[in-house]
């Protein structure tokens, strides 16, 4: 299983993959080099991880890298649902736990707090963490039909009135 084509547009790179095993462990090399290459620089670094089953290769390959030094590392995820179970399956932090956040040794682990009664204090909360620890690297993928995170085309027009930092 192997890289089939490589498109450039500009500052973008497009591969394409014969497999999402090939996929995942392709993005897992290229991210664990950019961690590396910042922790040779900094102390540590902060990360966002997107959660979703298209990650599962990605995350499988990444923490299958020993050479990853977990432990300068903060994480964070980028996004959840609101007023479900802190331990509901469908939770992303939980989704997070089982597939990377419980299997390495981070400095530390930044959840969102689904069962919050107040979504906007709780909003503000994990912002001003976000801002006290800015990402050096995202995990994210970009659903089939183009979205990011709970921002689904054509709905999302990112013209909301209330802005969001």
């Amino acid at each position: 299983m192997s890289k089939i084509k490589e498109i450039k547009a500009d500052n973008l790179t497009v591969k394409m993959f014969d497999s999402r095993q090939a996929m995942g462990e392709n993005a897992a090399k290229e991210a664990a080099s950019k961690i590396k290459e910042l922790l040779a620089q900094k102390p540590e670094i902060n990360m966002i991880f997107a959660a979703a089953p298209s990650q599962n290769e990605f995350l499988d390959s990444l923490i299958g890298d020993k050479g990853i030094e977990w432990d300068r590392i903060n994480a964070f995820h980028m996004d959840e649902y609101i007023g479900i179970s802190k331990d509901a399956p469908q939770a992303f932090g939980n989704f997070l736990k089982d597939k990377i956040f419980g299997k390495v040794n981070f400095k530390s682990v930044n959840y969102i707090d689904v069962s919050a009664k107040d979504a906007e204090k709780e909003c503000e909360r994990y912002s001003k963490l976000l801002k006290k620890y800015p990402a050096d690297i995202i995990c994210l993928g970009i659903g089939e039909n183009g979205h990011i995170a709970f921002n689904d085309p054509p709905v999302a027009d990112f013209n909301d009135k209330k802005l969001v930092k």
